[in-house]
């Protein structure tokens, strides 16, 4: 069950705490061609279906860095949301960092906790650690520090 706060603020009495893991997911092929289409990422390990079955390990394609990133805000949608807030922006992604990669149907979830909630006189900086994991292993396939600000409805 995702944590429930009625302001930004209150998410200072979290701060340490890991929130509530993310549910499994895994990104298809699919997934990765309509990013690749997007982004112009041609590498053929992303692509190349037939050559990544004969070369790669794992004998699958390998998700985009940048599309693995893009999940976060959606992942912690899953894992706490702020009843009373007009807006929410990522303002920054700080030490990202991708340690395994991730082949296409491989199932992730997302773990975090908050590092800092600082209140201003416009929004309330969030920050927090993200750990993108393997869901069989609990290894870590990319971490990151995520800045969003909130700001208030009203």
């Amino acid at each position: 069950m995702p944590l429930q706060v009625d302001r930004a603020v209150d998410l200072a009495a979290f701060v340490g705490q890991d929130l509530p893991a993310s549910e499994s997911f895994a990104l298809s092929q699919s997934d990765v061609d309509r990013f690749v289409a997007l982004s112009g990422d041609r590498q053929w390990i992303h692509s190349d279906v037939a050559r990544a079955k004969a070369v790669l390990p794992a004998g699958r394609t390998i998700v985009p860095g940048n599309l693995l990133i893009a999940q976060l805000p959606r992942l912690l949608q899953q894992a706490y949301s702020v009843a009373r807030c007009e807006m929410c922006m990522v303002a920054e992604y700080r030490r990202v960092r991708f340690r395994h990669p991730v082949g296409t149907e491989v199932p992730l979830l997302l773990q975090a906790r908050f590092l800092s909630v600082t209140p201003t006189r416009a929004f309330v900086r969030v920050e927090t650690a993200c750990e993108l994991n393997f869901a069989e292993s609990g290894k870590p396939a990319l971490t990151a520090t995520l800045v969003d600000l909130f700001y208030a409805s009203g």
